[in-house]
């Protein structure tokens, strides 16, 4: 049995990452940047106005006083989407709207809400009246000042998500080499496993499959396969070859222990796949195996709900970040309101809950009903709390390591 930090270690090491290809830039498909992405043009792609109000040229305006205000004649109007005017004389000033290039000399603004402006009769603005200097900068945004030409637009291991989407369609950028998501199957093993309506004696409701669906789907994974097999070597067997052959990575849960019909070791050695390890000190899922067959990795989790739910977390997520070429998850840090009890030697994930204290400090709570057949805690928890092995459990008041149940999500109902 090794340690949960030698199994992730292992499962890095194993993980090829995907091979890039250039790809059409689309948040929905989960994809990763493969190289550092520099931007084509600058944004924005010419001297703007940061809001409404009206366009001058600073220099102007530095003998404005409230003894003696200036008097700025208004040249006319600039709206956004328009040209500029090719210059600006001493002495004018022009109405301009948020976005609106400015006039070649103008380098500032003065917001409408601060500017005292005299009207003509149809209410068009006539002079501008300004009773203190303005300095050079003001409201403008200039050229390039959020990605200029050459500069960095995306990091390499960038997940393609919603705010990449936005920098990407602030450049012009239609196509990145990015590495797409990896791909997902799914076996249940167990012939006590059922879909009917009615269970009939001995039989249970499959929730595994309808988990990891579920959670997959949400961390935009294609999930390319999901059946459910008997407690027969042969039918798993059929059932891997077919679901190896469209993955990237096969999860598979139940029959990983050490009863008479956990098959799944020996039935995985018999296809030729390489085992990498069997049994991590973990609680609870400890039986957990991980295997190869090439660059197609293999996790097989224990049948109870709980540790389907932690080998997805800590095992199956970020093996999918290394096939992604993502760095691994940070985690992140908490201070425990009560004790959480848990046995030297095995890495303990608690469902837990956590908030944000009135100190600004991030507090968590082991949940009831650890046990790994408790489904009812998931529904209440936000996080995991994380136990270390070597450690043991933890006092109230002591740090600990928390992941939010999906990763990169600070955790839900924390506040």
């Amino acid at each position: 049995m090794i340690s949960y930090a030698a199994a992730l270690d292992i499962l890095a090491s194993a993980a090829t990452p995907l091979p890039a290809a250039n790809l059409p830039c689309n948040p929905a498909a989960g994809l990763t940047a493969a190289a550092d992405l520099a931007s084509s043009v600058a944004v924005p792609p010419f001297a703007n106005a940061a809001m409404d109000g009206f366009a001058l040229r600073s220099i102007d305006t530095q003998g404005a006083s409230a003894e003696a205000p200036l008097r700025l004649a208004v040249a006319g109007s600039i709206p956004a989407g328009s040209a500029a005017p090719a210059a600006t004389a001493a002495g004018l000033a022009w109405e301009i709207m948020t976005g609106a290039p400015l006039p070649e000399g103008c380098d500032a603004v003065v917001a409408v809400e601060r500017a005292e402006v005299q009207r003509d009769t149809a209410g068009r603005p006539q002079a501008l009246l300004l009773r203190e200097p303005l300095a050079a900068g003001r409201n403008r945004r200039d050229a390039g000042e959020d990605f200029r030409p050459g500069g960095r637009l995306l990091a390499a291991g960038r997940a393609i998500d919603a705010p990449a989407i936005m920098g990407l369609a602030a450049t012009g950028t239609t196509t990145l080499l990015a590495r797409p998501a990896p791909r997902v199957a799914v076996i249940a093993t167990g012939s006590e496993l059922s879909g009917a309506p009615t269970l009939g004696a001995g039989l249970i409701r499959d929730s595994n499959r309808p988990y990891l669906a579920a959670m997959l789907t949400q961390l935009q994974l294609p999930l390319t396969g999901s059946t459910a097999v008997a407690d027969e070597p042969a039918a798993f067997t059929q059932a891997l070859a077919a679901a190896l052959d469209g993955a990237d990575l096969v999860i598979t849960t139940g029959g990983v222990s050490a009863g008479r019909l956990d098959f799944v070791p020996a039935a995985i050695t018999a296809m030729g796949g390489e085992t990498l390890f069997h049994k991590v000190a973990i609680r609870p899922g400890k039986p957990l195996l991980a295997a190869r067959f090439g660059r197609r990795l293999v996790l097989a989790l224990p049948g109870n709900p709980m540790a389907v739910a932690v080998g997805l977390r800590f095992f199956v997520l970020p093996a999918l970040r290394a096939l992604a070429g993502r760095a691994p998850e940070p985690r992140l840090r908490a201070r425990a309101l009560d004790a959480i009890h848990s046995r030297k030697g095995l890495t303990f994930f608690a469902k837990a809950r956590a908030h944000v204290d009135a100190q600004a400090s991030l507090c968590v709570s082991a949940l009831p009903g650890q046990e790994s057949f408790r489904i009812a805690p998931l529904l209440a928890a936000n996080c995991w709390a994380i136990l270390d092995a070597e450690r043991g459990g933890v006092a109230a008041g002591e740090l600990l390591d928390v992941a939010p149940l999906l990763p990169g999500e600070f955790p839900a109902g924390a506040h």
